[in-house]
């Protein structure tokens, strides 16, 4: 893992120890042996051992502490994987014996979620998570194809959110993405097909959630949480600090690490991080895929209609999607305060997405709440200016920490990520789901996951001002303006910010409500007695 390539033997041999569900994979990491670079291993009939129908040899099974069987049986043959490479099972392109070759067959099996043609009987208990997810990777890393290298055989890509877009019967390569017909950088001028060889390399947490194993990723997911040491069998993210967090970092309080445990610390948590715009790089460009969900017979759908009249909002974009949503609750705090309780709804709304391709076409996703007025071209225009880098995962916080805003700057009227954080959204939502759960408000649980993800932000304070006075709605720096909940208003918040319709002046309260930059344009001319 990590970029590590194992030797072959040592590597093939790790596969066949998880298949047959052996414990203490991590002697063979040790395994210095003169077969490394002494080929005669290969020469000689080595003796055999069998563990739950797979057959090592004796002298690997020492090494993994397995007992001979009197009877051994034969390897299953696995049949070639519709999206694992061929070249994996052939014992002519790893010059490695039949046992080998299977073996990595099996692996390879195992790390792309491929069922076998026939599967060993289960006969001891399965590894431990992280010792299988190290055998994932290294069977990846085995088996599918770098960028740039020709993967028509492994169908199948070494890098997170690449895919193998085929050029013709002689070419495929794996990119992020793939737009078919001619490039200009290419000497035959020969078009692209872009057809799809397998499926798209998915994007890893990266981190450890809470409770689980930190001995290969000491990088904990959850806030507060450290990747703690109990003993020579054990390490694990266990909470240390419990927030909120004050702007020194000071936490609400801190827990004390559990009786018992050694306490040796090997790793922090994960917490929002800002990127820089990245001048001279390739740069994301500013296609926008924009939704929304309402209810069915919601007053919002109201709200909807107004804006497809004027083919503003969602429907000015590249491409758009309207979603029917369930109905949300109100829960009351203890402060005796209440917030809409919309996470679960909008969490299927995601699942909706991923159903589809578009988000996969465009270099932004946009999520906007009906009573969200926003101008498609504005927000472009802003994106252009963040310098965003392409193939990046970024959220956009959109508003200013203080008056009128929360949740440190991003609030879910309107969501804005790049495609590659979408991509590494829904390729972990099950574990931000389960392990962050569902009962706070969606945009705090999305920038909580977002977050424990390693999803970057980048802060545009401009994006978006909180109001439901349709005049401020003139303000024209303002990408979107938010909440504006009745059809009158709407309109006229439109019409006023197009220049349809001319605004009385804004009185100084309102301006006061402004970003400081903009104030200075917008404040009232007082007018000298006459």
């Amino acid at each position: 893992g990590g970029g590590r390539r194992l030797p072959q033997r040592r590597a093939l041999v790790l596969g066949a120890a998880a298949a047959a569900g052996l414990a203490g994979l991590a002697v063979l990491c040790a395994m210095h042996r003169s077969a490394d670079t002494d080929s005669s291993w290969m020469r000689e009939a080595p003796a055999k051992t069998s563990v739950s129908g797979l057959t090592l040899l004796d002298s690997d099974a020492q090494v993994l502490g397995v007992a001979a069987s009197p009877a051994a049986p034969t390897l299953p043959v696995l049949p070639a994987l519709p999206t694992a490479p061929t070249a994996l099972a052939a014992e002519a392109d790893l010059g490695l014996p039949t046992e080998f070759s299977a073996l990595a067959a099996a692996m390879a099996h195992q790390a792309l979620g491929v069922p076998a043609a026939t599967e060993a009987p289960a006969t001891t208990q399965a590894p431990a998570a992280t010792a299988a997810n190290q055998v994932k990777n290294d069977a990846l890393e085995l088996a599918c194809s770098d960028l740039n290298g020709d993967c028509r055989q492994s169908q199948c890509c070494k890098s997170p959110g690449q895919t193998c877009f085929e050029k013709n019967e002689f070419w495929a390569t794996c990119q992020d993405d793939c737009a078919p017909g001619v490039r200009a950088e290419d000497e035959d001028q020969e078009p692209w097909t872009c057809r799809a060889l397998g499926h798209r390399t998915t994007f890893p947490a990266g981190c450890t959630w809470a409770g689980e194993d930190c001995s290969q990723a000491t990088t904990c997911c959850n806030l507060g949480f450290m990747c703690l040491k109990k003993d020579e069998y054990w390490t694990s993210c266990m909470q240390k600090e419990q927030g909120p967090w004050d702007n020194l970092g000071k936490p609400q309080a801190y827990v004390a690490t559990p009786a018992g445990w050694n306490g040796t610390h090997f790793g922090d948590w994960r917490s929002e991080w800002e990127l820089e715009p990245a001048p001279g790089a390739p740069l994301a460009t500013t296609s926008l895929f924009c939704f929304m969900a309402v209810m069915a017979d919601g007053p919002e759908r109201a709200l909807v209609d107004v804006a497809r009249r004027r083919q503003a909002g969602i429907f000015g974009c590249d491409a758009y999607k309207l979603f029917n949503a369930e109905k949300s609750e109100w829960k009351t705090w203890d402060t005796g305060q209440k917030t809409l309780v919309n996470t679960g709804a909008f969490v299927k709304i995601w699942d909706q997405v991923k159903q589809g391709i578009e988000y996969l076409e465009h270099d932004w996703t946009v999520k906007v709440d009906a009573d969200c007025v926003f101008f498609p071209d504005r927000l472009r225009s802003h994106l252009a200016g963040l310098q965003a880098p392409a193939h990046r995962p970024i959220y956009i916080k959109n508003a200013p920490i203080g008056i009128g805003a929360s949740n440190g700057g991003f609030l879910g009227a309107i969501e804005i990520l790049s495609k590659t954080a979408v991509e590494t959204y829904l390729d972990n939502a099950q574990e931000c789901i389960k392990n962050i759960g569902l009962e706070s408000g969606e945009d705090g649980y999305m920038k909580e996951c977002m977050d424990a993800l390693g999803i970057a932000y980048m802060r545009d304070e401009l994006m978006m001002h909180s109001t439901v006075n349709p005049t401020d709605c003139q303000v024209k720096e303002i990408a979107a303006f938010h909440p504006i909940k009745i059809e009158g208003n709407w309109a006229g918040c439109y019409e006023i910010a197009m220049g349809h319709q001319q605004p009385i002046p804004m009185n100084t309260g309102s301006v006061n409500l402004l970003p400081p930059v903009l104030r200075p344009s917008y404040m009232p001319t007082q007018v000298p007695p006459s």
